[in-house]
């Protein structure tokens, strides 16, 4: 019985050891997109339009952006601010910010909204933060995703985040 105990756990330590070994040369092999997007939120809109805004707050000794709280419930018929923040690493030219709001309904996938935010020029080192305001959510209760994509040159990167509709 101890035999067996101690094959077990040399099993398992291999099994780890492989893993470990094959997720080190993934990552070894996985090329950086020119342009990281950071994240995506909705917000709701700000009636005085003071947010979002770009160093807002004063005295800070870092750059920084001002943005509706972060909302994860979005109510139908309410349309939200969608702001995505992203970072180019090492890329000069067009970018083009896009949003989409997914739900999957009846086994498919349905677009409740979408749009390009922005279409800009950037270079390696920028940080942006991007912002447009949606439709109205419509009446479909449950789980939606929430996706912000950057295409620049050939290639597209997105980030996303679950969100309930109700």
């Amino acid at each position: 019985m101890m035999r067996k105990l101690k094959i077990a756990v040399g099993l398992v330590t291999l099994f780890l050891f492989a893993s470990i070994q094959t997720f080190a040369q993934t990552q070894a092999a996985a090329v950086v997109p020119g342009i990281l997007p950071a994240f995506i939120t909705a917000g709701i809109i700000d009636p005085n339009g003071k947010v979002p805004a770009l160093n807002a707050v004063p005295g800070s000794g870092v750059a920084n952006l001002s943005e509706a709280m972060p909302l994860t419930i979005l109510n139908h018929g309410n349309s939200y601010s969608y702001l995505v923040a992203l970072q180019d690493y090492n890329f000069t030219g067009t970018c083009v910010v896009s949003f989409k709001l997914t739900q999957l309904q009846n086994g498919n996938i349905v677009t409740l909204d979408s749009g390009t935010i922005k279409t800009f020029d950037s270079s390696p080192g920028q940080v942006w933060a991007w912002v447009k305001t949606g439709k109205p959510i419509p009446n479909a209760p449950g789980i939606a995703t929430l996706m912000g994509s950057v295409k620049y040159g050939t290639k597209t990167v997105s980030v996303k985040t679950t969100v309930v509709l109700q």
